[in-house]
């Protein structure tokens, strides 16, 4: 599917698509309402949230037909964050702000993922937004993934 038939389908199903992203986030945060902001995504927007060493390595499989979602908050900006998808390299990315800067957490199938700050170094999971993002990333991973293998 090319990049222009990715995005006119995103056109076509949005309102249907946002809804479901909007409930999957609603079940960690039961009391926001989101203004969701759907977009394509290129394989250069992966070197903004994988560690410098993992983009390196996986540049050339991740391809441009990758989805962003960017969930802005109407009551509390630490509730904005947004999720990644690049299904060509099976990897869902979701990122948010807690107390010490960003967190991006990378979550591959079967529940495996990893914590990495703004700068690429690992660090645990924190606090305010760890069991959050992992509940989101293994809903919206199958959510995702079954879009993908629909196109």
């Amino acid at each position: 599917m090319s990049a222009t038939e990715l995005e006119r389908l995103l056109y076509s199903i949005q309102t249907d698509f946002q809804s479901e992203a909007a409930n999957i986030a609603g079940q960690v945060f039961p009391n926001t309402q989101f203004r969701l902001l759907t977009r394509k995504i290129s394989s250069s927007h992966a070197a903004l949230v994988l560690p410098k060493n993992q983009f390196n390595s996986l540049s050339q499989e991740i391809g441009n037909n990758n989805l962003a979602i960017t969930f802005k908050s109407q009551n509390h900006a630490l509730e904005n964050f947004q999720v990644n998808f690049f299904p060509k390299i099976s990897t869902l990315i979701l990122s948010g702000y807690y107390k010490q800067g960003m967190a991006n957490l990378r979550y591959y199938p079967a529940n495996n993922y990893d914590w990495f700050n703004s700068t690429g170094h690992k660090i645990d999971r924190p606090d305010c937004i760890g069991k959050k993002f992992e509940f989101l990333a293994s809903k919206f991973y199958p959510f995702f993934e079954e879009f993908f293998l629909g196109l």
